[in-house]
C-alpha cells in the first residue's frame, strides 16, 4: 500500500513539473504592441540574475553592517522572480513594463511586495535577511544588481509616505541618453566606486523616452534615511527584453587624415539573436549618421566620411536591431584630420648616366607646421618611402637608374596624420649612347651659358 502511494506520489510531482515546465515556456510570448513582433520565433533567456534590493540599514560598500529587508530576485533560468529570503515565487513577465511595488508599515513593522499588482509575499520589515529578525525598523537604500550581461531596465522610482506625498523619485527623463548614472542624482556604486556604473538608455518600445539600464558588472546604490515611523509605498517600473540587444560596434579605419578627403571606416557588431543591425555613426563634427542598413550580424559595414575642418574628432556608433533593440556606444575612436602638405618640390638632373647613383632633393612645407614624409615612385618600377623630416627642409636621398630611357619620378607628401598633399612629378632620361648623353649634356651647357648671359645683360 505504501509503495502504491509513492508511486501516485511521484507521478503527481511529475506531472505538476510538466505543467510547471510548460507554464513557463510561454513566457515572453506575448506580441509588443509598439513592435507587432512575434517572439514565439525569436524567445532568446539568456543566463544570470539581475536583483532589486530595499536596505533597511546601510552603510557605504557591501559589508556586513548593511541589512537586506527586501531582495527580489530575476531568475532568467527559471523564468520566476522570487522573494529570496522567502522563496515565494511568481512568473516573470517579458516585453512589457511591469511594476514593482513595495507598502511599508513602520509603525507595525510589517510590510507587502507586489509584482505585477500581484502579492507576491508580505512579512516583517525587519525581519532582515532569511527572516532572522536581525534587521531594523528604518528606511534606509536601494540597491539595484546584476550579473547577467543581458540589459535589465528599470523607470520612475517613487519612494511616497501615505498622506505626505513624495520623498524621492527619479524618471531618469531628466538624464541624457547614454549617460553614465554613477555620480547623478543621488546614484553611486558600492564604496563610492565608479566601476559599478549603470547608463541611460532611449528606446521608445520600454521607456518615455529614457530608463535606467542595468547590466553585468552594475551595482548601484541610492540612498534615503531616517525614517523609522510612518506608512511609505515604494515602487519602481521594470522591463526585462526577450530580445538581446546587439554588441557595441567596433570601429576600424585611419586614425588621421586630410582636410576635404574622403575616408572610409569599418563598422562591425553581432546580434545574439542573428537580427539585421543598423548603424547610427557620431562623427565627432557634429554629424550624425542616422540608422544606416540593414546589415547582416557581424557583415562589415564601411561607411565614408568628410571633415571640413582641422582638428581632434571622436567618432562613436551604437547598433540597432530589427526590434529596435540598440546597444550601448562603442568605444571612443580618435581620428586627428590636419591640412595637407604642399606638393613637394622635386630638384634632380635632366640628363643622368646609367648605374651611377644621384643624390635628388624633395621638399614640402606643412601648413600646420607638422613633420612631413616622402613616398616616391622612381618610374623604374622601385619605390621608396623615407622617414619624417622637419617642415619646409630639403631632403636629399638618392637613387641608381640602371636602364636607358626616360623616367617620371613621382612623389607627394604626408604628415603624421596622413594628411596627404598633391603629386608632383619631375622627368630624367639616360640616353641610349655615351655619344647621345654627351651631345646632350653639351647643348644643356651651352643652354645654361646662353641663360647666364641673357641674365646678365637684362
Amino acid at each position: 500500500m505504501e509503495a502504491r502511494k509513492s508511486k501516485i506520489l511521484t507521478f503527481l510531482v511529475i506531472l505538476l513539473l510538466f505543467i510547471m515546465s510548460s507554464s513557463l515556456s510561454s513566457i515572453g510570448m506575448k506580441v509588443s504592441k509598439e513592435t507587432f513582433y512575434d517572439f514565439s520565433s525569436n524567445q532568446i533567456m539568456p543566463a544570470g540574475d539581475p536583483y532589486l534590493i530595499l536596505l533597511s540599514d546601510y552603510t557605504d560598500g557591501a559589508g556586513d553592517d548593511n541589512l537586506w529587508a527586501v531582495q527580489l530576485r530575476f531568475d532568467i533560468d527559471l523564468g520566476v522572480v522570487e522573494s529570496e529570503f522567502d522563496n515565494k515565487t511568481l512568473p516573470l513577465v517579458t516585453d512589457e513594463w511591469v511594476e514593482i511595488r513595495i507598502e511599508i508599515d513602520l509603525n507595525n513593522d510589517w510590510m507587502k511586495m507586489y509584482y505585477n499588482d500581484e502579492l507576491l509575499h508580505q512579512k516583517e520589515w525587519s525581519a532582515g535577511p532569511e527572516n532572522t529578525g536581525n534587521g531594523i525598523v528604518n528606511l534606509s537604500a536601494v540597491n539595484l544588481f546584476s550579473d547577467s550581461q543581458t540589459s535589465v531596465y528599470f523607470d520612475d522610482f517613487v519612494l511616497e509616505e501615505v498622506g505626505e506625498g513624495v520623498i524621492w523619485y527619479d524618471d531618469f527623463d531628466t538624464y541624457e541618453d547614454g549617460s553614465k548614472i554613477h555620480g547623478q542624482g543621488g546614484w553611486k556604486g558600492w564604496d563610492n566606486n565608479p566601476e559599478y556604473t549603470a547608463y541611460v538608455s532611449s528606446f521608445f518600445n520600454r521607456s518615455y523616452p529614457n530608463a535606467l539600464e542595468i547590466s553585468y558588472g552594475a551595482d548601484i546604490v541610492r540612498e534615503y534615511f531616517g525614517n523609522y515611523s510612518g506608512e511609505f509605498v515604494y515602487s519602481a517600473w521594470m522591463y526585462f527584453p526577450v530580445n538581446v540587444a546587439p554588441n557595441p560596434p567596433e570601429i576600424d579605419g585611419p586614425l588621421g587624415g586630410a582636410v576635404g578627403d574622403n575616408y572610409d571606416f569599418s563598422f562591425v557588431s553581432t546580434d545574439q539573436n542573428s537580427d539585421d543591425i543598423w548603424y547610427n555613426i557620431s562623427w565627432g563634427d557634429g554629424t550624425f549618421e542616422d540608422w544606416i542598413g540593414p546589415y547582416v550580424s557581424g557583415e562589415e559595414a564601411i561607411i565614408g566620411h568628410t571633415w571640413s575642418e582641422a582638428g581632434e574628432y571622436i567618432i562613436r556608433a551604437k547598433a540597432r536591431d530589427s526590434l529596435l533593440f540598440e546597444s550601448k556606444w562603442s568605444e571612443p575612436y580618435p581620428v586627428i584630420i590636419s591640412n595637407a602638405p604642399d606638393a613637394p618640390e622635386i630638384s634632380a638632373p635632366q640628363i643622368i648616366r646609367k648605374g651611377r647613383e644621384y643624390v635628388i632633393t624633395f621638399s614640402s612645407t606643412d601648413p600646420d607646421g607638422d613633420d612631413v614624409k616622402f613616398l616616391i615612385d622612381w618610374g623604374d618600377g622601385s619605390t621608396y618611402e623615407s622617414e619624417y623630416f622637419t617642415s619646409g627642409t630639403d631632403v636629399n636621398i638618392n637613387h641608381t637608374w640602371e636602364g636607358k630611357g626616360k623616367y617620371v619620378i613621382t612623389a607627394y607628401a604626408a604628415d603624421i596624420n596622413n594628411a596627404e598633399s598633391e603629386v608632383s612629378t619631375n622627368d630624367v632620361i639616360v640616353p641610349r649612347s655615351r655619344e647621345s648623353y654627351s651631345f646632350f649634356e653639351y647643348l644643356l651647357r651651352l643652354f645654361d651659358f646662353f641663360s647666364n648671359i641673357s641674365n646678365l645683360i637684362f
